[in-house]
């Protein structure tokens, strides 16, 4: 695979510039250093979001960069003047970074990017299988909780509400919350269990009213790695981490 050509599909082919549904910086930088596990769901968010990927791209290409730095002598390395980093290691001049770097940075993003590449080997191949569409173009869903009741924490044993269905695939996703919710922020996770501890995919908006008086928000949940079956959809208030439990399939 051309490195130059996975580089350019992914910095161009998924634009999110609301950035719906993106982690946070220090997110990001872990992803990048290789702090985080592999199921960790930004992993496959930065395999289907062009502008988390140039920031990974970014910190990616500083901690290679501090790498080399840190392991060969300064004598072999630098001959200019020395550029200090906040962490006080001499940084390779662009030079040796553009020798030292990318293919290293390559082979971690064709590692990390599963979804991104799947779409990549699509794009460059007339002959690969059309389910491989499906599975990398986001698709638009709603949710509408408006009238429905809560399952809140996981001892609840309230009378099971009404299951909602999303696909296995990027979802831009919008849900009316239910009646008397509040406006702000809000997290959207989908989880195997109620405790949230095993959660799939996860996403962050501000909820606003809109016309008619119901409050709503919107988020991308990256649902493609998950297996067909029941999940929870929660919804989280971020003013008091209020947690509320939906029924969910995914198809």
């Amino acid at each position: 695979m051309n490195p130059d050509l996975m580089k350019d599909f992914l910095l161009g082919t998924f634009p999110n510039p609301e950035r719906k549904g993106c982690p946070d910086d220090k997110t990001l930088e872990a992803l990048a250093e290789d702090r985080l596990p592999a199921e960790h769901p930004a992993r496959l968010h930065v395999g289907s979001c062009s502008e988390c990927y140039a920031e990974y791209r970014h910190y990616r290409l500083d901690w290679e960069e501090s790498k080399a730095a840190a392991s060969t002598p300064y004598s072999d390395v630098i001959s200019g003047p020395v550029e200090v980093t906040p962490f006080n290691v001499a940084r390779v001049p662009k030079t040796s970074r553009l020798r030292a770097v990318p293919l290293a940075l390559a082979a971690s993003l064709i590692v990390m990017c599963s979804g991104g590449y799947v779409a990549f080997r699509h794009y460059h191949s007339a002959a690969a299988p059309s389910v491989q569409v499906a599975s990398a173009q986001p698709v638009s869903a709603t949710v509408d909780l408006f009238n429905s009741g809560t399952l809140r924490g996981a001892d609840d044993d309230t009378t099971p509400l009404q299951e909602v269905s999303l696909p296995a695939a990027i979802v831009h996703l919008s849900v009316v919350l239910p009646r008397f919710s509040e406006v702000g922020s809000y997290n959207v996770n989908v989880s195997k269990d109620k405790t949230g501890s095993q959660i799939v995919a996860t996403g962050a908006g501000n909820a606003i009213e809109r016309d008619g008086g119901k409050v709503s928000v919107n988020v991308t949940l990256d649902l493609r790695a998950a297996k067909p079956g029941a999940y929870f959809l929660a919804t989280v208030r971020g003013t008091d981490n209020g947690t509320y439990y939906y029924p969910l399939k995914i198809n």
